[in-house]
């Protein structure tokens, strides 16, 4: 995760812009052949996941779907996806 990664700051955006417990939608962008590391993570949470693979296929778009009940949920899964190389969180 990039160190300018302000976790307190985008604690309290969500906080600001959402009515707990809601439905957040996560955007990722992976290199194909880390997908299995983003579905392994996500795996342990009931969501909605759709995926779209690049025109050369380097790379998949993944948007999920899923319940949280409050800021801190949120920021767990990018935290945990952040351990995977090349993966961008949008």
């Amino acid at each position: 995760m990039a160190e300018s990664y302000d976790s307190e700051k985008f604690k309290s955006l969500l906080e600001d812009q959402y009515d707990w417990p809601t439905h957040y939608t996560y955007k990722f962008i992976v290199p194909t052949e880390r997908l299995d590391e983003l579905k392994e993570l996500l795996s342990d949470y009931p969501a909605d996941i759709s995926q779209r693979e690049s025109r050369k296929g380097t790379y998949t778009s993944v948007t999920v779907k899923m319940k949280r009940e409050g800021p801190e949920e949120v920021i767990i899964v990018y935290q945990k996806a952040s351990y995977i190389k090349g993966l961008v969180s949008l």
